[in-house]
């Protein structure tokens, strides 16, 4: 006997894989894989530091994500980071999850949005706390477009970092969950970004480790001759990335390691008012 099968029940079916592209993969965090959450990247090194893990603690469900940073080699603290990048169609306007956070020595947890168009960013919306949350906390960000045009890809990451008030430290402890992600809503718009950014900054690259290619984030108090060089463990320089002048606020520029060897290197900031630099790691 044939069974019926009801017309937008065959709709529905049809166009659930481009619903399921558009939004967060796994954004509840049910599905893991030799220790590893499905469709996102971790900076796990096997045997040597595991600061991913799945954890029962969930919000909804039976597991979410935990990031912890644990001591690495028994001296160095090494942070979690976590990132996924996924095709998305329209211009989402909200970011919003839920979240649990231990803080140890000042350390800060950051959850970070980039939408891009063509391999270039054209919105980003910054999700950050320093303040111990036991229980599951709802965060709801807006993604903050500076450019028109929709969004084809879409990058996620959250890590815990070092504060300006800590001297940018991280320390064994600091510890977050997060589950439940999702996008909403459409951004009409360009919005006003922060103009004014209340100090000059250098961002820690992300995904770190990487590979082949990062992200590196930098404020500037106004504008001005900036140059953002990379050099490797034992000083020679290997990249310029930026040199030239740049206009007052938030700048992001990607970094290609494809040509060079695995290892630590250094990235180094220098304009007349600010000058600062911070190690990544490539790993391949």
């Amino acid at each position: 006997m044939k069974r019926f099968v009801p017309v937008f029940l065959l709709t529905l079916a049809l166009c659930a894989p481009h619903l399921s592209e558009a939004q967060i993969p796994n954004a509840d965090f049910e599905t893991w894989s030799n220790g590893a959450p499905g469709s996102w990247n971790t900076d796990n090194i096997p045997t040597f530091a595991t600061t991913i893990t799945q954890t029962s603690t969930a919000h909804s469900g039976s597991s979410a994500l935990k990031g912890a940073v644990v001591s690495f080699l028994s001296a160095t603290a090494y942070p979690p980071e976590a990132w996924t990048e996924f095709s998305v169609s329209q211009r989402y306007a909200t970011f919003t999850g839920w979240y649990t956070y231990n803080a140890v020595g000042g350390d800060s947890m950051y959850g970070y949005v980039l939408m891009m168009k063509s391999g270039g960013g054209i919105g980003v919306s910054v999700f950050g706390n320093k303040t111990t949350r036991a229980s599951y906390t709802q965060f709801s960000t807006t993604i903050n477009y500076f450019t028109g045009g929709v969004p084809d890809s879409c990058e996620i990451w959250f890590a815990i970092a070092g504060t300006s008030a800590n001297g940018d430290t991280i320390h064994v402890g600091s510890s977050f969950t997060i589950d439940d992600l999702s996008l909403s809503g459409t951004a009409a718009g360009i919005e006003d970004l922060p103009s004014h950014p209340l100090t000059y900054s250098l961002g820690q690259n992300f995904p770190n480790p990487f590979n082949p290619s990062t992200m590196i984030q930098y404020q500037l108090a106004s504008a001005g001759p900036v140059k953002l060089t990379v050099y490797d463990i034992l000083g020679r320089q290997v990249a310029t990335l930026v040199d030239g002048l740049q206009t007052q606020g938030t700048h992001d520029v990607r970094f290609d390691a494809g040509a060079l060897a695995s290892g630590v290197y250094v990235y180094r900031i220098q304009t007349p008012g600010y000058v600062q630099q911070k190690k990544m790691v490539l790993q391949k």
